[in-house]
């Protein structure tokens, strides 16, 4: 068993555990669940963010393939983290690129654009529960989808955090 698969282990172990919106959260994420070459078209789930058919050139359109076992492991930490979007904490349900880059508290999560999309592409999975709608390419914005389930969260780093979390564990926890 390698050190990866002893980690995930480890977090199945202990449940849900409340991570802070960051690159190498986001990074660690978006690498465990895009799909390898060798994972089976039937076990994958795809993203597409900018897509002809939202108004956007043939160039802009990319397809991002994802391991689906992954991706449905990961789901809650994916909600968590978009909970942590200014969006989300404003009831805003449409969504600017420039605005991705905002937590709740104001500040930039990154500004690392390909960081940006990976977090983007997490959220635009298309397994019948996106979070995120493709991206109009007139309005060059993007409608936050499932408002039920994203529901706001705070960092853990965040000093309301722990009277926060004692409110709302129990939504997290299976």
């Amino acid at each position: 068993m390698g050190l990866r698969d002893k980690y995930a282990k480890k977090i199945e172990e202990q449940g849900f555990r409340p991570i802070d919106l960051n690159e190498d959260n986001v990074q660690a994420i978006f690498n465990r669940c895009i799909a390898k070459e060798e994972t089976p078209e039937d076990q994958c789930f795809n993203s597409i963010l900018f897509s002809r058919l939202r108004g956007y050139s043939p160039d802009a359109e990319r397809i991002v393939v994802f391991n689906r076992e992954k991706v449905l492991a990961n789901k809650k930490n994916i909600q968590y983290l978009y909970g942590q979007l200014k969006n989300i904490h404003v009831g805003n349900d449409t969504l600017q690129i420039n605005e991705a880059f905002l937590t709740y508290s104001g500040t930039h999560w990154t500004t690392n654009k390909g960081v940006l999309l990976e977090f983007l592409y997490l959220g635009a999975i298309n397994d019948g529960h996106s979070l995120l709608a493709a991206f109009d390419g007139k309005a060059n914005n993007s409608t936050i989808l499932n408002t039920d389930i994203i529901k706001p969260t705070l960092s853990p780093k965040d000093p309301a955090f722990p009277a926060w979390w004692e409110q709302h564990k129990a939504e997290w926890e299976d």
